[in-house]
């Protein structure tokens, strides 16, 4: 019982639930690289899924530590585990450090280039942390280091890289980070306070927005762009046209709504956007 309720804190430290915003858009990925032809087997999903998991693990625990002293007086954070102590900052560099060894092995065990392509991707995935202190671009850092899933998951199914899988990562790069700058409004006032860079910091709530559905239409466009690039068919497209309704509501929602629809549309609409993103391209594949 002690190990289930262990699991669980660890759960909510780094937030297992959010694994549903980055993940399909591996999978699609893959996908598309079954498509055009990538001899790959149950082998290299599960590894992939495996690398997927430890890599977002690694950065979230590395994240709790870095953060650890700003969410103990932010009244939003204050009750993360990191936090309140129910883990201890040397358990969480422990969890951060294995879940990081189990990234780099995943990666050795799928091919050459994955292993290489490894270590730069930790940077990126550590890095993030630190940005807040230095620069209001911190929501396109934590974008870049999801973006890399994708074309990720193309290099570890085929070998290479093919720029197309580019438009793909790009998606998720900017819908990543306008989803955070929205999810950002609720500590506005605190990232002030506190000397910390974010949009709405800088920018205040109508800027903070404005940016955020910028990025959502360079995403849907993108969206759209994967699939001529890749060839893709109507369903796929019905799907992207989904998808860019979905970003116009949740800006509305959040714009005429306020603070009380941003979780709501950060979570829902980061999900569902990304999963019709990979139905969409699983409706593809010639089964």
């Amino acid at each position: 019982m002690n190990l289930i309720r262990e699991a669980a804190v660890y759960a909510r430290l780094v937030k297992v639930e959010h694994t549903l915003f980055a993940l399909p858009f591996a999978l699609s990925a893959l996908c598309l690289a079954d498509i055009c032809g990538a001899a790959f087997g149950l082998r290299e999903i599960l590894l992939c899924v495996a690398a997927f998991a430890s890599a977002r693990s690694a950065a979230m625990g590395f994240n709790r530590i870095a953060d650890r002293e700003f969410d103990a007086k932010n009244p939003r954070t204050k009750n993360r585990p990191s936090a309140t102590g129910e883990i201890s900052p040397r358990a969480m560099s422990a969890f951060t450090a294995a879940s990081a060894a189990a990234f780099v092995a995943c990666a050795y065990f799928i091919n050459r280039a994955c292993f290489i392509l490894s270590f730069p991707a930790l940077a990126v995935l550590f890095g993030y942390s630190y940005a807040k202190r230095f620069t209001a671009a911190a929501h396109y850092v934590l974008g870049l280091a999801l973006a890399l899933a994708p074309a990720g998951a193309w290099i570890a199914a085929s070998g290479s890289l093919d720029p197309r899988i580019l438009a793909l990562s790009g998606a998720l790069f900017f819908g990543i980070a306008a989803f955070d700058i929205i999810y950002a409004l609720q500590d506005m006032e605190f990232d002030t306070r506190e000397n910390l860079h974010s949009v709405p910091a800088s920018f205040g709530r109508g800027g903070a927005l404005a940016v955020a559905a910028a990025s959502l239409g360079v995403s849907a466009a993108l969206f759209f762009l994967a699939g001529k690039l890749f060839g893709l068919g109507a369903a796929y497209f019905a799907c992207a046209s989904a998808i860019a309704a979905l970003y116009a509501f949740g800006v509305l929602a959040v714009l005429f709504g306020g603070n009380a629809f941003v979780n709501a549309v950060f979570f829902y609409i980061n999900v569902a956007s990304a999963w019709l993103g990979f139905f969409g391209v699983a409706c593809e594949l010639q089964l």
